[in-house]
């Protein structure tokens, strides 16, 4: 059974930000695409890698519940732009395949050799991570539906706390300049 590397964010841990390229060879970074809503984040060695073909294939089905579980998904692969849109088109992947076309951004998360799944916030906080294809899309799914990638709800005390110091502040009297 493969291992985790140990430079790949674990849960809970902000994962650093990759920068990549689209399928049009533009550079995107990876914060950008996860800003609107959880994102789900499909990772592959490349176009030979026979277990991520196959993850981004389940995944591919289930697209449309992710989407309405209200997550966006994507892949990133070790290999060239215009081979990852050939890819897309060939498998007809509902979702943007990102490149990482000399293995800088994958190596960072410690996933150029090997395929996985991390679910992000939208403050790319790690919710769920796996490796292969031990996590289901419907466990994702049910997992999305029951908010497992919002972020945590500060508590009412904390709030009013902040709250009152503001004020104390507010009204604290200026020094006089000398």
């Amino acid at each position: 059974m493969p291992q985790w590397d140990l430079r790949a964010p674990k849960v809970g841990e902000q994962a650093t930000d990759l920068d990549l390229l689209d399928e049009s060879g533009r550079p995107v970074q990876l914060s950008a695409v996860a800003r609107p809503s959880p994102l789900i984040v499909l990772a592959f060695a490349g176009l030979d890698d026979a277990a991520g073909i196959e993850l981004l294939r389940e995944y591919r089905d289930a697209t449309l519940s992710i989407r309405r579980a209200g997550a966006f998904i994507c892949a990133i692969g070790h290999a060239e732009p215009a081979a990852l849109r050939y890819l897309r088109a060939q498998r007809r992947f509902g979702f943007p395949m990102f490149s990482d076309p000399d293995g800088t951004a994958l190596s960072r998360w410690g996933m150029l050799d090997c395929a996985g799944l991390f679910l992000l916030d939208r403050d790319l906080v790690v919710r769920q991570r796996a490796l292969g294809m031990t996590l289901a899309p419907d466990t994702i799914v049910s997992f999305l539906q029951r908010g497992g990638a919002r972020r945590p709800k500060v508590k009412l005390r904390d709030r009013a706390l902040h709250f009152l110091q503001a004020i104390q502040h507010a009204f604290r009297p200026l020094r006089p300049a000398r």
